[in-house]
């Protein structure tokens, strides 16, 4: 599975709630194959979730710098590069402990519109 590495932190807060019918679809479909693969290489730019996403121009997202500046701090705070191979379950195992049970989620990706819905989940 091809993912930039910001939705290694939206995928596992995704409940169903999103921008319309088919960019929910899409991320429940890619919530489901994230569970099921063994392996994720992270992209720079536009991956499968993109692929739905309203805000997407011509391969690029709307909010270009935005989501840049995301998956810059993912990759600073747990040390990835792109593009690499890595183990889902060792990403995952990561995500929550160095990012979401560290309380940084904010510092990453505080000016998200899904933010708010994000940060409830995660203190669960």
């Amino acid at each position: 599975m091809r993912l930039r590495p910001h939705h290694l932190l939206c995928l596992p807060n995704f409940v169903g709630e999103g921008y319309d019918g088919a960019f929910c679809a899409n991320m429940a479909e890619q919530k489901r194959r994230l569970a099921e693969t063994g392996r994720i290489t992270l992209i720079d730019g536009a991956d499968e979730v993109c692929a739905a996403c309203p805000n997407g121009r011509d391969g690029l997202c709307a909010f270009q710098d935005k989501v840049r500046r995301y998956d810059q701090a993912v990759c600073g705070i747990l040390g990835l590069v792109t593009p690499f191979r890595y183990e889902a379950a060792e990403l995952e195992k990561r995500v929550r402990e160095e990012i979401f049970e560290a309380g940084r989620l904010e510092e990453i990706c505080g000016d998200c519109e899904w933010f708010p819905l994000c940060r409830g989940l995660a203190e669960k």
